[in-house]
């Protein structure tokens, strides 16, 4: 969805180039400067929350969860791969550019020293800022046992419900607890036959799901869980399964970790620099937006917190007459109620990605008050792998960035009478239930 259209991608090379006294393209390939271009139009749009964009889909009574980062034509769709984050992590070490195919550069580092390092960072990532939500298949519930193991991608389980066989009951939605609370509340629970009412994860094993009552008929867990990030398999590509314009984060945290341990490629000064970059971007990130507003059939509806909806309108997914509500699990993930019987078309007001521009005639979506800080913030990135005193000289220029970043927050938080509870919207149900 274009907007601006004075300077194309090939003219915003062309001035990084020129920044960095190299228009000829010696030291920086024209390829290595588009990703730094693309690295500072990600970075600038996750700090500020600027680009957004509607998006309308049709709800369907198949089923209740829509995750917008996989939904075809979403402005959140996630595209960024590994590869990608491996090329411009090897233009930031001096190495050939291979992205994930044969490595053929130094012996300072292998292609699965940065598979390990990113694929680590990213799981972190997604473990922190609770940004890999999934509705799993349904787990089978059998009759006469208490206990269920998740499967070992589960990372956090969110929330279950209990879906009995058709004939056996309604779905129940379980309450969170934990064994202690069993014990005092349902002390005979260990041997009670009865649909369950409450779940527990947080004394039993890892992975596995205790429930207070032995369920008495055949049935199914729906769950909504935290899941951890497909596994990197170079030099196949693999989704990075954080947002697109978060990436660079999981890029600072593995560098961090390549330049940090003790080997021929020891930069303590540069390892820690990234470690500050990754510290800060993980903050940053949890503390993000993602939806700021949506219609159910063309009439504007509230957003609410799962757990809100849960404790104050019990069993909304099967009643037909619940408020029309926008339901948010987290981030990505929004519910509609009710299960609409027939076809309702819903539109979400979402932060997109950043609009990066590929064809060298391609606009840059960027203002003209900010392109001359947002290429600095590139001659950055450019600028590390330097290394030393030559990229120490760059600070002043990110400096810049942030504080434009900081100033481009605050005039958009003047320029509506509720800005600020809008940018809440997406974060309501962690707000609601906080994770730590």
């Amino acid at each position: 969805m274009p907007n601006f259209g004075w300077v194309t991608f090939i003219q915003a090379r062309q001035i990084l180039a020129s920044r960095l006294a190299d228009p000829n393209n010696v030291y920086w390939s024209d390829p290595e400067l588009k990703y730094y271009v693309w690295e500072a139009l990600r970075t600038f749009n996750a700090l500020t929350e600027i680009w957004n964009e509607p998006y309308a889909f049709t709800a369907t009574n198949a089923g209740t969860w829509y995750d917008t980062s996989q939904m075809n034509g979403s402005p959140r769709l996630r595209t960024a791969t590994d590869s990608d984050l491996y090329t411009i992590m090897e233009y930031h070490l001096l190495e050939p550019p291979t992205g994930g195919n044969t490595w053929t550069g130094s012996s300072q580092f292998a292609l699965s020293d940065l598979q390990g390092a990113l694929q680590r960072r990213r799981d972190e990532i997604i473990q922190y800022a609770g940004c890999n939500l999934k509705n799993l298949p349904f787990l089978a519930a059998a009759p006469a046992i208490r206990s269920l193991i998740f499967p070992d991608s589960t990372l956090e389980p969110r929330r279950i419900r209990f879906i009995p066989d058709s004939g056996y009951g309604n779905p129940v939605t379980l309450g969170r607890e934990d064994t202690l609370s069993f014990d005092r509340f349902s002390p005979s629970y260990v041997s009670t036959h009865a649909i369950p009412g409450h779940w527990s994860v947080v004394t039993g094993a890892p992975l596995e799901l205790d429930v207070d009552a032995i369920p008495n008929v055949p049935g199914d867990y729906d769950v909504i869980s935290l899941q951890c990030g497909v596994p990197f398999n170079p030099p196949a590509s693999t989704p990075m399964s954080i947002p697109d314009d978060w990436v660079w984060v999981a890029k600072w945290g593995a560098l961090a970790d390549l330049l940090g341990r003790e080997s021929e490629a020891t930069d303590r000064e540069r390892a820690d620099y990234c470690l500050k970059r990754f510290t800060q971007g993980l903050k940053v990130m949890k503390a993000s937006n993602w939806l700021v507003s949506g219609t159910i059939g063309g009439s504007p509806a509230d957003t609410v917190p799962l757990a809100e909806m849960d404790t104050f309108s019990p069993e909304w997914q099967n009643n037909a007459t619940a408020w029309p509500t926008l339901v948010i699990a987290g981030m990505d993930i929004v519910g509609i109620s009710p299960t609409p019987v027939s076809t309702t078309g819903i539109t979400v007001q979402l932060l997109g990605n950043a609009p990066l521009p590929m064809l060298d005639t391609d606009f840059v979506q960027i203002s003209r008050d900010v392109l001359d800080v947002v290429i600095g913030y590139a001659q950055v990135l450019a600028a590390f792998k330097m290394g030393g005193a030559d990229f120490q000289s760059t600070q002043d220029l990110e400096t810049d960035f942030m504080r434009l970043c900081l100033a481009q927050n605050r005039r958009l938080l003047q320029m509506g009478i509720f800005a600020d509870t809008v940018h809440l919207e997406g974060r309501r149900q962690d707000i609601s239930q906080p994770r730590e």
